[in-house]
């Protein structure tokens, strides 16, 4: 036992191990060796030293060589300060502990390697007191070790844990907690991506927890109680009416002054639609602030449980991402991954990407439902007016145009709402988040 209070034979605790040691070794690269004393009891040390609250390390009873290394990686790191600094991201976190966990042994891994080659290289044969002197230095590579890679580790952690935070706001408000456990492979990747880190930042200004979206209501039998009414549906009779007298109950129902309950459902849209300008005039601030905001613009669509699009385009529309209703965890990754690979350059076709994105509408399973397409750019391309109106009426699609230092007369003719941005900071961006597709803005 190394963790106090964790029984290395449940099926739990050997799947953490597993799956952290299989982890780290698809990070490792292929030529450096995995030590032989990480196992997955090794591995799953380290996750729990992560994930627990009150970690207690004990020494093993047995006098084996690996159990005493292993030992000694984890009473060097549970004494190291920088462990503190890891382990405020990954507590009882169950994504960020497997993320860290699994960098903090490929890091070691690769450093131990580092330190085998170098003694190997050397050492000569000189007797006893070299051979001492040797197993001194092993213990001080050990530690040093261990230092470079809970640096490797915070850096991870600390990203992954942002990460985490951004997809948890994808389920907000609903009962089910979005779980990013299956895609931990791609948190690491995305938290190694500085493009990444650079949208989050972004991000972070606009604080959308500040808008109240307002949704149209419909009236339904089967819906949420909304108030109370009068009127002589008894399905929906208010229990206190039954306590009536008999014949007073009856001349209610006649004159339809029974008190009621009133019950609605929100008014179902259809996809939400972000079609973004990456053409050459876009790079820089431009496109970082456009993406924070399509970031928001799919956290909203997750709240108003609309399928959300999103398709740069530039002389042509490139193939877009599609994130159903029902959000799952590894939608969020595919989105910070597909955000953030895109590079601005190319020229601008607008009439050809709004078609397209007129086209994905016209093929999704809510076609026949309100659409709204956010057009963010700073092109001035002419577009076809008439066109463009008779087909976003054909689609019940609504365009939101997001001018970008710039004007174009003929986008503002056809957009339901046209806005122009000049500074790309945080009220701007809640300008563009609060237009609602209800009719109307409420902020």
């Amino acid at each position: 036992m190394l963790v106090k209070g964790v029984s290395y034979e449940d099926p739990p605790v050997r799947y953490r191990g597993e799956r952290v040691l299989q982890l780290a070794k698809r990070l490792l690269s292929s030529s450096i060796r995995m030590p032989d004393f990480i196992d997955e009891r090794f591995a799953a040390s380290l996750y729990y030293m992560l994930f627990l609250p009150y970690p207690v390390i004990e020494k093993p009873a047995e006098n084996d060589s690996k159990l005493l290394k292993q030992y000694l990686v984890m009473s060097t790191l549970r004494l190291s300060p920088k462990l503190s600094e890891v382990r405020k991201h990954t507590i009882a976190d169950l994504t960020t502990s497997l993320a860290a966990s699994a960098v903090l042994l490929e890091a070691l891994a690769r450093e131990l390697s580092r330190s085998h080659a170098r003694e190997s290289g050397g050492q000569g044969g000189h007797g006893g007191r070299e051979r001492g002197r040797s197993q001194e230095v092993s213990e001080e590579e050990v530690r040093r070790s261990v230092e470079k890679a809970l640096e490797a580790a915070h850096d991870v952690a600390k990203q992954a844990k942002e990460i985490a935070s951004f997809a948890m706001t994808f389920s907000a408000g609903s009962a089910s907690m979005l779980s990013l456990e299956d895609s931990v492979q791609e948190v690491i990747n995305l938290a190694r991506n500085t493009d990444v880190r650079a949208v989050l930042e972004a991000l972070k200004t606009i604080e959308e927890e500040s808008i109240y979206f307002r949704v149209r209501r419909m009236r339904s039998v089967r819906g949420e109680l909304d108030g109370y009414e009068k009127g002589a549906d008894l399905e929906r009779i208010v229990p206190s009416e039954l306590a009536l007298p008999e014949e007073y109950l009856y001349v209610k129902y006649a004159e339809r002054s029974l008190l009621l309950y009133r019950k609605t459902i929100g008014e179902d849209y259809g996809p939400f639609y972000v079609l973004l300008d990456k053409s050459g005039s876009m790079m820089g601030m431009k496109i970082l602030w456009a993406k924070a905001v399509a970031l928001a613009l799919a956290q909203r669509a997750a709240r108003e449980r609309r399928e959300f699009y999103l398709r740069f385009f530039d002389s042509v529309p490139y193939p877009p991402l599609h994130i159903p209703r029902r959000v799952r965890g590894k939608d969020v990754a595919k989105l910070l991954e597909y955000v953030a690979r895109v590079r601005a350059n190319g020229g601008t076709d607008i009439t050809r990407a709004i078609m397209v994105a007129l086209e994905d509408i016209r093929n999704s399973n809510t076609r026949n439902k309100p659409s709204d397409i956010v057009l963010i750019t700073d092109g001035e391309d002419r577009v076809s007016v008439e066109m463009l109106r008779s087909s976003l009426a054909a689609a019940k699609a609504r365009l939101y145009t997001v001018m970008i230092y710039g004007n174009n007369p003929d986008l503002r003719r056809i957009s339901e709402s046209y806005m122009v941005a000049t500074k790309l900071n945080r009220e701007e961006a809640l300008r563009v988040l609060a237009v609602s597709p209800s009719g109307g803005r409420h902020v």
